[in-house]
């Protein structure tokens, strides 16, 4: 059974009572954070909200980011300024990842070297070949390894999946995402490029984050392959850089993805449309799922438009990064794969990957360029 179709059972199951007496029967796990940042903050969230971690250790270029994330934990994190000492700490168990995305490969494979469990923020890494190296050497570590695709506990994104995987709409045949944001927080850690030169914002690079898709349409694709459950068949995709002029990573795009089992995937986003809000369709043989930022989940039948959909169970609503790490954790403690595994962090990463390369190459990917 794969990772996708068990995803909304796991969650269920670890939020059930007995999963919880075992969380509070159990030692704190002992976890090193590197990267105390923007999405550090996230994590930094779910830890003071689990007595089931402790995090013992702490990494980050900046000194004061370091001492204002101990200071919220008590105090007791030992600092590192080289995240290589906080992996050779024998007091961690646990090694979580929460850097620009170019440096995810060489954390994560020292990491699981060093024989820590590891749970990587999202995207696994900015091409398909770094990504199969970290799978392999998850899978030679033997040590549980999970990629930070936190969306996917949201409360309307496990109640998309929760319906879908009940048949509401029967089958999919066809999903329409539309995505818009601001541009990334200026404040952003700065990165120099060592080929170019250049200076900027690391988000702005190609370098350094691979693509606008890879850093941000993935937490959407993440969705769509979980819905979908087939393989990428061909791409095809557009986009450019016509707001911002300088960045190196797109501010508009679109892309048409068709899947092996035949459904369709149609994505755009704009990075200079603060404040409007984005809008999904998940078109079924049987019913319509839509939805937006600004709206609730409908339900579209053949008997009725606009209906509320039966309500999303098994979901405790909390922080979708504190289910997200329970999950993990559930994952360590039976020895078992985690459902946030590289192999569907790379499924949902290949949307992204596949949008670069039939836009700079102006062709159709395939399957065959994963092969």
């Amino acid at each position: 059974m794969s990772s996708h179709s068990t995803l909304t059972r796991r969650l269920a199951l670890t939020q059930t009572a007995a999963a919880a007496a075992l969380a509070q029967s159990a030692p704190p796990a002992k976890l090193g954070l590197i990267g105390n940042g923007n999405r550090g903050t996230a994590h930094l969230a779910a830890y003071l909200k689990m007595p089931e971690i402790k995090v013992n250790a702490l990494s980050d270029l900046d000194s004061a980011r370091m001492d204002s994330y101990n200071s919220k934990l008590g105090g007791g994190a030992t600092k590192y300024v080289d995240w290589r000492e906080l992996i050779r700490d024998k007091n961690i168990d646990i090694v979580a990842i929460a850097t620009p995305n170019f440096l995810h490969p060489e954390m994560a494979i020292a990491a699981l070297r060093a024989g820590k469990h590891v749970l990587l923020e999202k995207p696994i890494a900015i091409n398909y070949q770094l990504a199969k190296q970290i799978e392999a050497e998850a899978r030679k570590s033997g040590k549980i390894f999970a990629v930070g695709m936190q969306r996917r506990y949201r409360g309307i994104d496990a109640h998309v999946q929760q319906l879908v995987d009940n048949g509401i709409i029967g089958q999919v045949r066809f999903i329409n995402i539309n995505e818009y944001r601001g541009d990334w927080s200026p404040k952003g850690w700065h990165y120099t490029d060592p080929k170019s030169g250049r200076t900027a914002n690391w988000r702005f690079l190609k370098s350094s984050s691979g693509s606008t898709e890879l850093e941000f349409s993935v937490h959407a694709f993440s969705q769509v392959v979980q819905l979908v459950k087939s393989p990428l068949a061909r791409c095809l995709a557009s986009g450019a850089i016509m707001h911002y002029k300088d960045h190196e990573t797109r501010d508009v795009c679109e892309g048409l993805i068709d899947f092996a089992n035949g459904v369709r995937f149609t994505y755009t986003f704009c990075l200079f449309a603060q404040g409007t809000p984005g809008r999904t369709v998940i078109v079924g043989d049987k019913g319509v799922l839509r939805y937006g930022e600004d709206g609730a989940l409908l339900l579209d039948t053949p008997a009725a438009k606009g209906q509320t959909p039966p309500p999303l169970t098994g979901h405790s609503g909390e922080l979708a990064e504190v289910l997200m790490y329970k999950e993990f954790l559930d994952a360590i403690r039976h020895n078992r794969p985690s459902a946030l595994s590289a192999a569907a962090a790379i499924d949902a990463a290949k949307l992204a990957w596949a949008m670069e390369i039939a836009t700079v190459e102006n062709r159709i990917v395939t399957a065959k360029d994963f092969a």
